[in-house]
């Protein structure tokens, strides 16, 4: 069956935000009295989560991510697409599939990166963190796009760089694909696994 519903995460996935994301979550580290490196808190992001470094570094949710999220925005680290990512959605909107964005990001700083770069055209909807559902990969907000939008499961594909991602997918039923540039995340289990963005133009071909 073919694939016509991309639901894309955002950071790390369609946008090369972890510089700016690690710069400020440092930042707000250390103003509430933690320091650690970059090297430190990269692998735990982008393996994880923010919460699982909120957890390992016994922070208060409510402290840090106001400041996280202040501290990001200031981040002289430019947030960007990815090489591919452009080419990838303009060729997935032609093909008349339909594309969203599910992340744990707030949904207006989401659309103003979209908006930045020129490719909000190529998305119908933006979930992010503010819309208060449960986070990934608790199912929830997947559902409710599936449901608003009569999306076919069998249809529709997942794409993250974490694992939250895929299991968010298979909770809500849907097709799910790994985006793995780092080579490190082997372990986790989807039903396609890319290590280039083009190369999700090809799993078309292979369902």
């Amino acid at each position: 069956m073919q694939i016509k519903n991309y639901v894309w995460d955002f950071d790390g996935t369609l946008f090369d935000t972890y510089p700016a994301m690690v710069d400020g979550a440092i930042h707000a580290m250390k103003v509430l009295g933690v320091i650690a490196s970059e090297e430190e808190v990269y692998p735990v992001m982008k393996k994880f989560s923010t919460r699982q470094l909120i957890q390992n570094y016994h922070l208060k949710e409510k402290e840090f991510t106001p400041l996280f999220h202040q501290y990001e925005a200031l981040s002289q680290k430019n947030s960007q697409p990815f090489e591919e990512t452009e080419k990838v959605l303009r060729t997935l909107k032609k093909q008349g599939t339909k594309q969203f964005v599910l992340t744990h990001r707030l949904t207006d700083s989401t659309w103003r990166l979209l908006q930045q770069f020129h490719l909000s055209d190529c998305i119908e909807e933006v979930v992010g963190i503010d819309r208060n559902f449960p986070r990934k990969p608790a199912p929830d907000s997947l559902n409710d796009l599936i449901s608003r939008h009569q999306l076919v499961k069998a249809e529709t594909l997942m794409i993250g760089d974490r694992s939250l991602d895929i299991k968010a997918g298979k909770n809500a039923g849907v097709l799910t694909c790994l985006y793995d540039k780092d080579h490190f995340l082997q372990e986790i289990s989807a039903d396609f696994v890319v290590d280039k963005l083009i190369e999700i133009l090809d799993i078309k071909e292979k369902t």
